[in-house]
């Protein structure tokens, strides 16, 4: 048949799909968070840029297509396939079917086209592969083999140019089919069942790829299907009014959350639905009740839910290479959505009824993957995201099954949908007569897959939840079908002369299912038919006209504005995902990004909102500069409410979040205008910013004194500090810091951290002075900072490194004297253990190494060892026997010796982390003698003290026992210290008056505690009578007295 011309009805709406038309309008929002809004004024952007005839010689019956390919299909078995490009469809070759095409689906992974056909009234499943080869005379050869069968000798050498068709049996006849767009696999959905073949490449020759297919799983459902989609192990099958999408999984992963498969004496809550032979049950109602029909209730199932769905599943493996390799049980498919519907009442005496159609599982590929080859062999593609969508006649569904399973949107339309095709970028409606398009929420679901920095005060991207905007509804008549190609969306139109009258045309009861590809009748002899080329406009100049547009809304209702500019964002958004999409530069696209980028932030910044902060992450992503971004409204009229609250919050942001670059003397002082015009209490803050470097002084200060006579505070004072030190005028300075007592001042620091530092590290001039002047104010600060959680520990050490010019990497003993001052405060103030033992571990470590390098503080430290001793539990009383050490040196102990001892003479610290720096400390002197004898005794070796002291030290002794020889230990004394004793007064030691006299203590200790003969029997037998027989005359009055 000859390609027919447009009819008289059919060339307007060529006219007006090139000019305005009226949009379709929806009622408006009242609310801008995104939670709240409704529909928005729709837009009457043209999505098309222009249309075109596809050179279609027969009258096509269906039409299928590629990412640049289009497969017109016509009543004869003729298949005429055209390359869509920018100047339209080109021709490539025509070839014929084996039968009448009743279902087709194309797969770009492995370039192949697979079709349900009628031959003879029986349904068969062709794949045709290399059609690109055919000869455009249709003479060109033809090959045909069987699923599964490998190609051999009769093959090797055979032309390039023919046609190779894979016929492919199945058991049943098959009702829908699709292709998995990240592998190339082909399912096939049969009445109750679905057959996955997986797609293989192989070599004939050892040199031509042949393509093949493997059948390796079949998944029975008690599902009646209609329609059938596949995705990345990701399955979704549709009935006439249910929908159920399972993942396809292996059971040792997921041990913890595997179902049952088929229990087998439960009964499924949907079992009522199905006879034996798993038909609806209306069907076996209707013989004995013809006046009622029963319906189960709606019902919507996500995540782990859908397990309750009751719909059985079973699987069965049949391939004999990959996925089959492994136990038969180990692959399980979880079901993740269930959604039933009950049907449209409304429409039961009308010819239409209410099923469900445009199943269809749409990935979005990482950035890169989408334009890998089409061979099988290339490399995989990497899903990030994944929808679903699905509609029913008057209304469709949304869905995100990817990392999260969520309903996204629900489209209504104000016709009956014949079809529906979802892009990443936009919904495509058909009905009778009219091309419908909604916005989309895949980019929104995509780019925080992507991107975890979204939703931060860095990025930001229009939510998920966003209601969707229809964009303008164009006329066509008598539509039949829709595919999209990339760039191009595919119109097939049929008007139909002597169209019968619906109206008249009724039944009782539910239309029975229909098995057809399309349901609306088909056209008559003198019917016209048109195959519209419709090339999509390129996407930042769709975004153009949706931002122009979105002008006329910006003073009336800013709700709409904001709505149609984060529309903008999102298609933007797809087309930066999906460089697959290809319609614009690259450059050109991030280009126009950031400058709805700096929209949005406009947006948020001028109108009082709830989603004021969004301003703030969508300013970054415009890269513009602070500077930039400032210079963009007016700042000197006086005017307080030219600057809204998302503004306002950008701003304080920004100046305070610590920019390394200063601002210029004129852009510093716009932003003290402008705090001063919008929050005057907030110019303390301001002031004190790094960015605010090149402020003008003498008007910081005169704010300053504004402010002060209307509301004084220590932050204020302290402000007023900083900028006399920066003009030099000590007497400002003075006055200013004695205007609050120092704890007052402390508050002061505290609300704003940038006085006495910047960038977290970095010492100010007021810092400086404070160092210099009133080092004890600068530590208390510090402290007060560190409770509040405004600095951390290590952050504070490098602060007063710097502060000192010391290197971070320098020896513990030059530790600045201030920084030791500030962990001496800190170690007052905390309780949290983790950060005493880390403090008291940083403060032994100076203390000893100051002590053996006999090293002086750099200054004079703030508490003095027995100001620290009563103010902080952590130091102990030095034990006395430790100060007889001391003295027994010709040198006075050092504030670091005594501090160190008081700690060791503490249990706060660990003993045991202290042993390895002993070995600093030098062996001959009393500084080394007794932190060692500290910390064995700690240790509980009391009996190496003793020899150690009796060495070294024995005035220390008679203390040392009476410190540590108690209760427990008691029985030193005459287990060890009295023998010790006796034995180094014999002979040569005997004239050791120390020695002896530490003996005359010792037997005056042991008699007061021991019986006479216990005692008698530690004396020596050489000993002098006279030098013991009175400590045992007085063993002897004290037991006779008690």
């Amino acid at each position: 048949m000859q390609q027919c011309e447009p009819t008289a009805k059919q060339r307007p709406a060529t006219r007006r799909l090139m000019g305005r038309q009226p949009s379709f309008v929806a009622s408006s929002a009242h609310d801008l968070d995104a939670r709240h809004w409704k529909w928005c004024v729709c837009t009457t952007a043209t999505r098309f840029s222009s249309q075109q005839i596809v050179p279609a010689e027969h009258e096509p019956d269906s039409v299928c297509c590629g990412k640049d390919t289009l497969f017109v299909f016509s009543s004869g078995c003729k298949v005429a396939t055209f390359s869509v490009a920018h100047n339209g469809c080109e021709p490539i070759c025509t070839f014929s079917t084996l039968g009448k095409v009743q279902k087709i689906t194309y797969s770009d992974r492995g370039n192949y086209l697979a079709a349900i056909e009628e031959n003879n009234k029986v349904l068969s499943l062709h794949v045709y592969l290399n059609w690109r080869r055919c000869q455009t005379r249709e003479i060109s050869r033809v090959s045909i083999r069987m699923v599964g069968h490998a190609l051999h000798a009769p093959f090797i050498g055979a032309p390039k140019d023919q046609l190779e068709i894979i016929e492919v049996p199945l058991s049943e006849p098959p009702v829908s089919i699709a292709c998995c767009p990240v592998k190339g696999d082909l399912i096939v959905g049969c009445q109750n069942k679905v057959v996955l073949f997986r797609l293989k490449e192989g070599l004939a020759d050892g040199e031509s790829p042949v393509l093949d297919f493997e059948r390796f799983l079949i998944v029975h459902v008690a599902l009646e299907l209609l329609e059938v989609a596949f995705c990345n192990g990701c399955l979704a099958l549709v009935s006439d009014l249910e929908v159920l999408v399972l993942k396809l999984q292996n059971v040792q992963d997921m041990e913890s959350e595997r179902q049952p498969q088929i229990p087998p004496k439960a009964l499924p809550p949907n079992k009522e639905m199905y006879g034996e032979d798993n038909k609806p049950a209306e069907d076996s109602l209707s013989q004995g009740q013809d006046d009622f029909v029963l319906f189960q209730g709606p019902l919507e199932l996500l995540g782990e839910d859908a397990s309750g769905s009751g719909v059985i599943i079973s699987l069965e493996c049949t391939g004999t290479e990959g996925l089959n390799t492994e136990p038969r049980d180990c692959l399980h498919f979880q079901q993740i959505l269930y959604r039933r519907f009950t049907p449209d009442l409304s429409h039961i005496y009308l010819e239409e009824k209410t099923s469900l159609h445009s199943l269809q599982l749409l990935p979005i590929f990482a950035a890169g993957d989408s334009e890998s080859s089409s061979s099988p062999g290339s490399k995989e593609k990497r899903t990030i995201s994944l929808f679903c969508f699905f509609s029913l006649p008057h209304k469709g569904y949304l869905y995100s099954v990817g990392n999260m399973v969520q309903e996204l949107s629900a489209y209504s339309y104000p016709e009956k949908a014949k079809q529906a095709v979802l892009s990443s970028q936009l919904l495509h409606i058909i009905t009778r007569n009219h091309l419908l398009c909604y916005s989309v929420r895949c980019s929104a679901v995509a780019a925080r897959d992507v991107d975890p920095e979204i939703d931060t005060n860095n990025k930001a991207c229009p939510p998920f939840f966003l209601p969707v905007c229809a964009l303008r509804m164009q006329l066509f008549i008598g539509l039949r079908a829709v595919c999209h190609s990339r760039n191009h969306l595919i119109l097939l139109a049929k008007a139909e002369v002597n169209a019968p009258d619906r109206q008249t045309e009724s039944k009782k009861g539910l239309p029975q299912r229909s098995r057809t590809v399309n349901n609306a009748p088909p056209a008559t002899a003198n019917s016209g038919w048109n195959l519209y080329c419709l090339q999509v406009i390129p996407t930042v100049h769709l975004c153009r006209e949706m931002v122009e547009y979105s002008l006329k809304y910006k003073t009336c209702s800013p709700q709409s504005y904001a709505h149609l500019l984060s529309e903008a964002h999102l298609i933007l958004k797809a087309a930066i995902l999906d460089p697959d999409l290809g319609q614009s530069d690259s450059k050109e696209l991030l280009s126009a990004f950031r400058e709805n980028c700096l929209q949005l932030g406009d947006c948020f910044s001028q109108f009082e909102v709830d989603d004021f902060h969004f301003t703030l992450p969508y300013y970054k992503m415009s890269g513009k500069s602070l500077s930039d971004l400032i210079s963009r409204i007016p700042l000197w009229e006086n005017e307080p409410q030219k600057f809204g609250k998302g503004f306002m919050y950008f701003l304080k942001h920004l100046v305070y979040e610590e920019i390394e670059d200063p601002l210029s003397a004129e852009m510093a002082n716009q932003v003290l205008q402008v705090f001063k015009l919008t929050e005057p209490t907030q110019i303390p803050h301001a002031l004190c910013s790094p960015c605010m470097r090149n402020v003008c002084l003498r008007t910081a200060w005169d704010h300053l004194e504004r402010l002060d006579s209307i509301r004084q505070s220590p932050l204020v004072s302290l402000t007023k500090a900083t900028v006399a030190l920066r003009i030099e005028d000590q007497h400002k300075y003075h006055k200013a810091m004695r205007q609050y007592p120092e704890m007052r001042l402390v508050s002061g620091f505290v609300e704003e951290p940038n006085l006495v530092r910047h960038h977290g590290v970095v010492a100010t001039d007021l810092s400086r002075e404070l160092e210099r002047t009133q080092p004890g104010l600068l530590v208390v600060a510090f402290v007060a900072l560190l409770k509040s959680d405004k600095i951390t520990l290590e952050e504070a050490d490098l602060f007063f490194k710097g502060l000192c010019g010391r290197d971070n990497k320098i020896d513990e003993a030059e530790t600045p004297q201030v920084l030791v001052d500030f962990w001496e405060a800190t170690l007052i103030s905390f309780t949290e253990e983790v950060v005493i033992e880390r403090l008291l571990m940083k403060l032994v470590s100076v203390y000893l190494q100051r002590t053996a390098r006999k090293l002086n503080p750099d200054q004079k430290p703030l508490k003095t060892v027995e100001e620290l001793i009563n103010s902080c539990g952590h130091f102990k009383k030095i034990y006395p026997w430790i100060h007889i050490i001391n003295e027994s040196s010709s040198q006075l102990p050092s504030e670091d010796l005594q501090k160190l001892q008081s700690i060791l003479c503490g249990s706060s610290i660990d003993i045991t982390s202290v042993l390895h720096l002993l070995q600093q400390l030098p062996d001959d002197d009393a500084a080394g003698l007794s932190i060692r004898a500290l910390c064995d005794t700690r240790l509980g070796k009391c009996e190496q003290v003793t020899d150690l002291l009796l060495d070294r030290c024995p005035e220390a002794l008679l203390s040392f026992a009476a410190c540590e020889m108690q209760q427990g230990n008691q029985p030193l004394w005459w287990k060890k210290l009295l023998p010790e004793l006796c034995e180094r007064t014999r002979g040569p030691g005997g004239a050791n008056q120390i020695l002896v006299s530490s003996l005359q203590e010792t037997l005056a200790v042991v008699a007061s505690v021991l019986p006479p003969l216990d005692f008698l029997r530690l004396l020596p037998d050489d000993g002098t009578a006279s030098f013991f027989l009175p400590h045992l005359l007085e063993c002897s009055r004290k037991s006779s007295i008690s």
